[in-house]
């Protein structure tokens, strides 16, 4: 039983080689989503570009084309928003898809150390057992720490949710 703990790190290794596997190919997915909104905003601003252009070289005056400036204001703040609440929504999924993938892999990483922990402790020698406090320890600590990041993550999250949603609130009162 002892010989199989080589056997229990090498198929945890294997399922992280997994999981970075499939966050690559999800991170590949959400810059191809980047990608496109950036590409649609491209093609807005060029069109929008060229309307300006060609109301600035079609004789109008120049209070008249100050008026004109001055009415795109609000829609291009409206545009702005709207890129950035969608730039907001892709940033939200990542960060979701990832937390999951990361807290899976925890709770199975966990679960495998935790019986590698007792598979130790059962096999270790007699007068090990300092050392065996000492590794269930570090193994206890780490779990600890990674709950502590997790929720300062989701905190951080929660408050630029917060942030976000009321300049949305904000510019749509305007």
């Amino acid at each position: 039983m002892y010989f199989s703990m080589p056997d229990q790190f090498i198929s945890m290794q294997s399922a992280n080689v997994a999981v970075a596997f499939a966050m690559t190919q999800q991170t590949f997915q959400y810059f191809e989503e980047l990608a496109k909104l950036n590409l649609q905003a491209a093609k807005a601003t060029l069109a929008e570009s060229e309307q300006a252009w060609q109301l600035a070289t079609s004789g109008k005056t120049p209070v008249e084309l100050f008026v004109h400036q001055a009415g795109n204001v609000k829609p291009v703040a409206e545009k702005v928003l709207s890129y950035n609440s969608h730039l907001f929504g892709i940033a939200n999924s990542v960060q979701a898809e990832f937390l999951k993938l990361f807290e899976d892999r925890f709770a199975q990483s966990n679960a495998k150390m935790q019986t590698v922990v007792d598979d130790f402790a059962r096999n270790a020698p007699a007068g090990s057992e300092v050392a065996v406090t000492v590794f269930k320890s570090a193994v206890s600590s780490a779990g600890a720490a990674y709950d502590a990041m997790r929720k300062a993550t989701a905190q951080a999250i929660a408050m630029a949710q917060a942030g976000q949603s009321s300049a949305s609130a904000s510019t749509r009162v305007k």
